[in-house]
């Protein structure tokens, strides 16, 4: 970028209104600039986004949405919203936003100073943020900030015990639940981002993760991008001195699956407070199995837009399919005898009521068989040559059966934003399995199902899959 795109606004007035005093940040085609409201003689931030050649219209949907978002909130944690407007003055072109100026350092800028942070004190910040998490995400809708950093997490100077006060800034990420789709914009800030985010998805407990990895960062001084990673676990308990139970809470905190993470700030505090506490929830998810089990033949494919889970029949040389030919084979025989009675009696018949009557019963005799023999011979076809398919993309969620090119669904599809609990069932249950919520309909698969058996470790493998694709935390039953 030239000089000319580079545009000094030191004394320029705004809008006739905001007079700059000195340049806060600057990164591609944002500026942050304090600057002194002659109206009120208050001090002030004005976030400016300038059209030029790194402009996109996606930044101007998130500038206004963090405009949106600041005018709607009111915490003393967060800054306050006081202007927006259209800039068109010699130096730039764009928009900006005014907020409310806070005078104090990012956690980066203190560390970087040389402040050093003991564990109580990291406590005390972790406690003060969750407070203002749960201000955001028990909005309606939830507000995810999806960008928490130590640059973004402001800090006071101590002041007696305490370890000061603290503000979370810049919401230029922030994303709302409503405002959730698939063509979501990828925001966030490496080694602070969890996984989801990486497809576009976010949750409250996306935040946690960001929380818990820049409380990493103050206490090892290790960006958390340049710390080991075990299964995308960070693995920072070599690189500190902490207590055990604080050490665990920072474990929870940026679990890779969201849905083992903490799931909501008040947890989190609990935690925090009362070490060893958890939800009976995430006691129940912490025992399922990560790892595919060695000789699982089941199939799974997914991306961002789809998971897909394919169960192959047992086989032909299955002991199902010899009982299922047997019966295939000796029903006709046994029912051969009933039929030719009753056609015998309707030809030897002289009344024309008896003899309809005795066609009716031969007819029932025959569907009665045929119907049964045709089902068996469907499953015997499915179990030797045929597959289970559930597939959930953007849209829906199906279970079907696949023999050759003829597919034939157990329930209709039901929409994807239907799907609301993820339940493994034990298998002291007759019906034992795994089964996904979609509304009212069930979808899943059994322990012992009419067509295919799983074995708990591969319903477990599942579990857990399944529970990190959708974002959805297991329920055992």
């Amino acid at each position: 970028m030239t000089n000319h795109e580079s545009p000094d606004f030191n004394q320029e007035i705004l809008l006739e209104r905001y007079q700059v005093q000195q340049e806060l940040s600057k990164k591609a085609g944002r500026r942050s600039l304090l600057a002194r409201d002659l109206q009120t003689l208050e001090l002030v931030v004005v976030k400016i986004l300038s059209f030029g050649n790194e402009f996109e219209w996606n930044d101007l949907k998130l500038f206004e949405r963090e405009a949106e978002t600041l005018k709607a909130l009111s915490h003393p944690a967060i800054p306050r919203y006081l202007n927006y407007f259209e800039l068109d003055s010699p130096n730039s072109k764009g928009f900006a936003l005014v907020q409310s100026y806070i005078p104090a350092q990012s956690l980066e800028a203190q560390l970087k100073a040389g402040r050093s942070f003991s564990e109580e004190e990291v406590k005390e910040l972790a406690k003060a943020i969750l407070e203002i998490l749960k201000y955001l995400h028990g909005r309606q809708p939830p507000v995810i900030h999806r960008d928490i950093k130590p640059s973004n997490i402001l800090l006071t100077n101590r002041s007696g015990n305490s370890v000061g006060e603290v503000y979370l800034v810049d919401f230029g990420s922030v994303q709302t639940i409503a405002r959730r789709s698939s063509t979501m914009t990828v925001v966030g800030s490496y080694g602070y981002m969890p996984p989801e985010q990486f497809n576009g998805k976010a949750t409250p407990a996306s935040d946690f993760y960001s929380l818990g990895a820049s409380l990493i960062y103050l206490v090892t001084g290790q960006h958390p991008g340049d710390l080991p990673q075990t299964d995308l676990r960070i693995e920072f308990e070599q690189a500190t001195n902490l207590s055990l139970s604080f050490s665990s809470w920072l474990t929870r905190m940026t679990e890779p699956i969201a849905s083992q993470r903490l799931t909501s700030a008040e947890d989190a505090l609990q935690a925090l407070e009362q070490p060893g506490s958890t939800t009976q929830t995430q006691r129940k998810t912490i025992n399922l199995n990560p790892i595919k089990p060695p000789g699982c033949k089941l199939s799974l494919n997914k991306s961002a837009d789809f998971i897909e889970v394919i169960v192959p029949g047992t086989g032909f040389f299955s002991k199902r399919v010899y009982v299922l030919l047997l019966w295939i084979i000796c029903l006709p025989i046994l029912s051969m005898p009933a039929i030719i009675t009753f056609i015998n009696a309707a030809i030897d018949t002289s009344y024309y009521a008896d003899f309809y009557m005795l066609c009716f019963f031969a007819v029932v005799l025959v569907l009665s068989t045929i119907i049964p023999v045709a089902k068996w011979i469907w499953i015997v076809l499915l179990l030797s040559s045929g597959k289970l398919q559930l597939l959930i993309n953007q849209h829906q969620i199906s279970l079907a059966s696949h023999v050759f090119k003829i597919k034939l669904h157990h329930l209709p599809p039901s929409p994807r934003e239907y799907i609301i609990r993820l339940e493994r069932l034990r298998e002291s249950y007759n019906n034992a399995g795994l089964i996904i919520w979609a509304g009212l309909r069930k979808y899943g698969f059994l322990y012992q199902g009419e067509f295919f058996t799983l074995t708990p470790p591969e319903l477990d493998w599942l579990a857990y899959e399944l529970s990190d694709w959708l974002d959805l935390p297991i329920t055992k039953e």
